[in-house]
């Protein structure tokens, strides 16, 4: 197994890490990856419709992970390029093994992974958790849990997103799910394990003992609005809706690192249903969210508006934060007014005001009262997208004239030892 195994294998026992801090204490998965969410690429809605045409290969693969390192995107974070539900045949090989499509990879998944870990990067695959795959009837991992957990580390995969179709209700999803995360620690190589088991069985008490990064909604899809007529939990599966959905839960002490609550991909700026406002905000709430941030749309020759919202460090930094908690909602007012806020490192605090009305202009407030802190605290306010301070505040701070769908998000420069006592 080597050295590198050997150590895999000792993070593997002790698979059970607790995270401690002054302000959380969360129980995750440590195999020694994705401390932070992971940020990256995924395939689902590049040279396709969100999955309605199946459609990756290898020269597609390859010209992304290029383009990532030459635009410089991997210096930000963005690593992880992860093939979805498009890659395998149709069919397992003779010996019972998966095996990627002959046709649109024709190098086969080992060559394609030492070709993306020669730029530095970092390649994912998706699997199921059931029978069958939910595109295209291919197939899926039940009653090959160890042989394909073997098959992946064997190609050099980094990361594991395993779905939830076509499950056998022999176990419950908890239990399922556990025994696949079990055989890709047993092979001794390190992988990311995303949990796509779409919010179901209240995943958020017990995603983060197995995985680094569980799916707490059913999938989301390029519109600010959407039915929900997926499998899972939500509201909806448009932008809005996983907000709204979202805002009804309190994850602050459910997340931590290595232990990364998942909204699904982001949808930046997709062709003719996605504008620049829906996607600042999309990246502004996945950010407040510590949320994994993985782009599911074109990464090659970022336009103007996709560079500024994909490469904006500061809000990146948000996301990236150390603690890798959960932001929650404070008030959501019945004229569209939100108020959310995110615990940083060192007491600063992220806050987004944000205007959920589909029409109208509003002004949105936050109090100091209401983020925790003395209201006699001055605190240098910065705005995070316009990157430019806006001075020294107490008490309060409001956003004037905020357009429909829009956030201003802050970052709260809070002196230590100002926060309010309970």
């Amino acid at each position: 197994m080597g050295l590198r195994g050997s150590i895999v294998t000792l993070a593997a026992a002790l698979i059970l890490s607790a995270i401690v801090s002054d302000q959380l204490l969360v129980v995750a998965y440590n195999n020694g990856l994705a401390r932070l969410p992971p940020m990256g690429w995924n395939t689902w809605c590049t040279d396709d419709l969100c999955g309605a045409i199946d459609y990756c290969a290898e020269q597609e693969i390859r010209s992304v992970a290029d383009s990532i390192v030459e635009q410089g995107l991997d210096k930000l974070g963005y690593r992880y390029i992860n093939l979805d539900d498009c890659w395998s045949a149709h069919t397992r090989n003779e010996t019972g093994h998966l095996q990627p499509n002959p046709i649109l990879f024709p190098s086969g998944m080992r060559a394609l992974a030492d070709y993306i870990h020669s730029l530095g990067l970092y390649i994912g695959l998706y699997t199921c958790i059931g029978t069958e795959t939910c595109r295209r009837h291919r197939p899926g991992s039940y009653g090959h849990f160890q042989q394909d957990a073997e098959t992946l580390a064997n190609w050099g995969i980094d990361f594991v997103k395993t779905d939830n179709c076509h499950r056998v209700n022999n176990q419950t999803e908890e239990e399922q799910f556990t025994e696949l995360s079990n055989a890709l620690n047993s092979t001794g190589r390190p992988m990311v394990f995303s949990l796509c088991e779409w919010g179901n069985d209240y995943v958020e008490n017990w995603g983060g003992k197995i995985s680094q990064m569980w799916r707490i909604q059913m999938d989301h899809i390029p519109f600010w609005h959407f039915p929900g007529d997926a499998a899972g939990r939500g509201f909806g599966q448009g932008t809005a809706d996983v907000i709204e959905f979202i805002g009804t839960l309190d994850l602050s002490n459910k997340t931590g690192p290595y232990n990364h609550m998942d909204p699904d991909f982001l949808e930046t700026l997709f062709p003719l249903t996605f504008t620049f406002i829906d996607s600042r905000t999309e990246f502004s709430f996945w950010s407040l969210w510590s949320a994994p941030l993985i782009v599911a749309t074109d990464m090659r020759n970022l336009s103007s508006q996709k560079q500024e919202i994909l490469t904006n460090e500061e809000v990146i930094a948000i996301d990236q934060d150390e603690l890798s908690i959960t932001g929650h909602r404070i008030y959501n007012e019945s004229n569209g007014a939100q108020a959310w806020v995110k615990p940083l490192v060192g007491d600063d605090l992220a806050v987004i005001l944000y205007n959920s009305h589909n029409h109208n202009n509003i002004t949105v407030t936050v109090t100091w009262e209401q983020v925790g802190l003395d209201s006699t605290t001055s605190v240098r306010i910065r705005d995070l997208w316009k990157k430019s301070d806006l001075g020294n505040f107490s008490k309060s701070f409001t956003s004037h004239a905020l357009v429909p769908h829009d956030v201003q998000m802050l970052r709260f420069f809070v002196p230590k030892k100002n926060v309010a006592s309970s």
